[in-house]
C-alpha cells in the first residue's frame, strides 16, 4: 500500500514513504508557517561537513520507498559511506537512486536498492518506474546512535538532465541544477490518502 494525492490533485506527488514519524519531517511538519525550518534534515542547513541538499525524511529501517512520480532510472549510485562515489567514511553505505519524471529528476537517497528481501525487481539505468511502484527500503546512513534519527529517506530535486547527484560545499553557492524540494513534498503531504 503506498499513498498518493487525492484525485482532485492529480499534479501531486505520492507521498514517497509507507511510514514516517509525523514529528520528525524537517521543513514540513511545520506547515502553515512562513519561516523555513532551522532542523539539520531541512533543505539548505548548514552541517559539518557540508550544505544539506535535501530533505531527511526519518522513518525505521527497511521502511519501504515509493516513487514519487513515473520517470526514467538516470543512476543509482552508491551515495553514502566509505564506498560512495564521493566518499564520506563517517556515514554506512548507502544507495541513491536518481528518476527523471516531469518535475525533474528525483534523488531517493540513504536507501537500499534493486533485488533484495525477495519483494522487488530489478532496478538499473534505464528502468521505466511508475509512481507509487516499490524502488527499495531505508537503511541505517549513522554509525553511531547519537539519540538522533539513524534512518531516514534523502529526498532531493534536481533539474531536468542531471545525471549524478552534487555535493554543496561550504563556501559554494547553491549548485544551478539543485532544487528545494520542500514545497513538492509539502502539497504531498497534504493531500495524503491510502490506496
Amino acid at each position: 500500500m503506498y499513498l498518493r494525492p487525492i484525485d482532485k490533485y492529480p499534479f501531486v506527488w505520492t507521498w514517497p514513504l509507507a511510514a514516517w514519524s509525523f514529528a520528525e519531517i524537517p521543513g514540513i511538519s511545520s506547515l502553515g508557517k512562513d519561516t523555513p525550518s532551522s532542523h539539520r534534515g531541512s533543505f539548505g542547513t548548514v552541517r559539518k561537513h557540508d550544505i544539506h541538499t535535501g530533505v531527511d525524511l526519518y522513518c525505521e529501517e527497511g521502511t519501504k520507498v515509493f516513487a514519487v512520480e513515473e520517470g526514467t532510472v538516470v543512476v543509482v549510485e552508491n551515495f553514502t559511506g566509505p564506498n560512495a562515489d564521493d566518499p564520506s567514511p563517517w556515514w554506512n553505505d548507502t544507495e541513491a537512486l536518481l528518476v527523471e519524471g516531469k518535475t525533474g529528476v528525483v534523488l531517493y537517497g540513504e536507501i537500499e536498492v534493486g533485488l533484495h528481501r525477495g519483494f522487488m525487481g530489478y532496478i538499473c539505468k534505464g528502468s521505466r518506474v511508475k509512481e507509487g511502484q516499490l524502488l527499495g527500503v531505508t537503511k541505517p546512513v549513522l554509525k553511531k546512535d547519537k539519540g538522533e534519527p539513524m534512518c531516514m529517506l534523502h529526498f532531493e530535486l534536481y533539474k531536468r538532465g542531471t545525471t549524478e547527484s552534487v555535493w554543496w560545499k561550504f563556501g559554494d553557492p547553491k549548485p544551478k541544477n539543485l532544487f528545494n524540494p520542500t514545497a513538492r513534498l509539502e502539497e504531498a503531504f497534504r493531500s495524503l490518502k491510502y490506496v
